[in-house]
């Protein structure tokens, strides 16, 4: 009970100090100045301009699956290490025997163990079809995909979010204009039929 009567008074007190403190810093509402709208900055550095994305061929637009399918399925890989440049000609040759390009090239996809995940899906694939990937061929691929995923997807993430938007975008509308041909070509309502 003497703890208490000790504590009322110093957690009045500290209160109290909490109460004047301004955590902002800056003046007190009554001493605060009056102001105007806020100037506005103009910059003269231009702004950056939106990358451009190449347009989807017509027929992606019927057989996309996912919205990565939508976009570029090649990859400017002319900057790139030598040895770079060899592991994307066996991306290029392996991968292709089963889906386009465009969707591990725009995939979201960045660290490797992503990747190896994906791969582990697509080696299966590839054995059960007769088509096997082979270790080495398959740790080109990853190298790869891991070092491209760096360079277009982290370091250069600005550029890449806008395709992915603009993919999206495409993809919706693809999509739309599919539901809409199937239910065109089928007028009838997809309700329960009664007993």
């Amino acid at each position: 009970m003497k703890a208490l009567r000790f504590a009322v008074p110093l957690l009045a007190a500290i209160l109290a100090a909490c109460a004047s403190w301004r955590w902002s810093g800056g003046p007190a509402a009554d001493e605060a100045p009056k102001r105007g709208p806020a100037p506005v900055e103009v910059s003269a550095v231009p702004a950056k301009p939106r990358p451009a994305v190449p347009p989807t061929p017509k027929e992606r637009y019927d057989t996309a699956l996912f919205y990565s399918d939508m976009g570029p399925d090649t990859v400017d890989v002319s900057a790139y290490p030598a040895q770079q440049r060899y592991d994307y000609a066996v991306f290029a040759r392996a991968c292709s025997r089963c889906h386009t390009l465009a969707r591990a090239v725009n995939a979201p996809l960045v660290g490797r163990g992503w990747w190896e995940f994906y791969m582990l899906g697509m080696r299966v694939r590839g054995r059960r079809e007769g088509r096997p990937f082979g270790k080495e061929e398959t740790e080109s691929i990853l190298n790869f995909l891991e070092y491209d995923s760096r360079v277009r997807k982290v370091e250069r993430a600005h550029d890449f979010d806008v395709l992915t938007d603009e993919l999206k975008g495409r993809f919706a509308e693809s999509v739309s204009a599919r539901l809409s041909s199937l239910q065109k070509s089928n007028p009838r309502p997809l309700t329960p039929e009664k007993p």
